[in-house]
């Protein structure tokens, strides 16, 4: 009788233990990264960014916000007259992160402004 009690408490200490493995393998706290896209220190409206399958269209901040799984990531962003920038940020579990990624003077208008 002692053995069966005693396997029956290995028994449920091991389901504990890999119930327990399971929920601490979905408890992983996502990075969140903030891409603004700028020409010559001015935000871009309407660029299109890219992190790893995700994409965002920028508003008049020019910044776009993504909450991600720790990984590494390539950046891309399009601005709709043809000019883009790229780059790569590898991120860990409650980052943080701003990236800045400049298109140079062709993504402005002949005003200055975008």
């Amino acid at each position: 009788m002692l053995k069966k009690i005693f396997a029956g408490f290995i028994g449920v200490a091991l389901v504990a233990g890999i119930g327990m493995t399971k929920a601490q393998a979905y408890s992983v706290k996502p990075a969140k990264l903030w891409v603004t896209a700028i020409a010559i220190g001015t935000p871009i409206e309407g660029a299109e960014v890219k992190v790893g399958d995700n994409t965002c269209t920028t508003g008049k901040n020019g910044t776009c916000v993504f909450e991600l799984k720790p990984g590494t990531y390539e950046i891309s962003v399009h601005e709709h007259g043809g000019t883009s920038a790229h780059t790569t940020v590898t991120l860990e579990e409650k980052n943080i992160r701003f990236i800045s990624l400049d298109l140079g003077a062709k993504a402005l208008h002949p005003s200055g402004h975008h």
